[in-house]
């Protein structure tokens, strides 16, 4: 566990690499960061063990899911044009591979541009399919909407349950570290 004493109003704590990072507030007394190194270590140690048992080999949930060969972006535009295509029709923009940390993926409703996380480039291929079909749907729905979720579940019916080990990859990458970004 590794804590950093920040001159902030708020304490907080992740899981970076395979360890506890704790931002503690400098601006509290000494008996009130020990309470919140207590309290934020007692909450993100379920988190760090569970993504340690998600583990991409072995018998974790995630094991079963395939690499993706698509790592680059043209590759990653082919593929997007082959979905749209066949399930959808929409007028699309670029799509490509991008640093984004909070998000694994990001449409414009005025450019029709695709971006997806870098940390899906190379990762479980029914992970980024999903979120690519996320990210095309939002071409025909801007929103969440149920009329959103049924184009989703067009192209990805099981989508629901791609979503779930999406959430599982997250919590694994945060506990083994992000993979390293080729982006400019």
């Amino acid at each position: 566990m590794r804590i950093v004493f920040k001159d902030k109003k708020h304490s907080s704590g992740t899981i970076r690499d395979g360890e506890i990072v704790l931002y503690i507030s400098s601006r509290l007394s000494r008996a009130e960061q020990v309470r919140h190194i207590e309290e934020l270590t007692r909450r993100l140690t379920p988190r760090l063990e569970r993504a340690r048992q998600l583990q991409l080999t072995g018998a974790g949930p995630l094991s079963r899911l395939t690499p993706s060969p698509v790592t680059d972006d043209a590759a990653l535009a082919r593929w997007a044009r082959e979905i749209n295509d066949r399930y959808y029709g929409f007028p699309m923009g670029r799509v490509r591979f991008r640093r984004q940390e909070s998000r694994w993926g990001s449409c414009s409703g005025r450019t029709r541009n695709i971006q997806i996380s870098h940390r899906l480039r190379g990762g479980p291929h029914e992970l980024l399919e999903y979120v690519l079909v996320h990210e095309i749907a939002h071409l025909g729905e801007l929103n969440h909407s149920p009329r959103f979720w049924a184009l989703v579940e067009r192209a990805c019916p099981d989508w629901r349950e791609r979503r779930r080990l999406l959430r599982w990859y997250g919590e694994y990458l945060r506990a083994v570290g992000t993979p390293p970004d080729s982006d400019p």
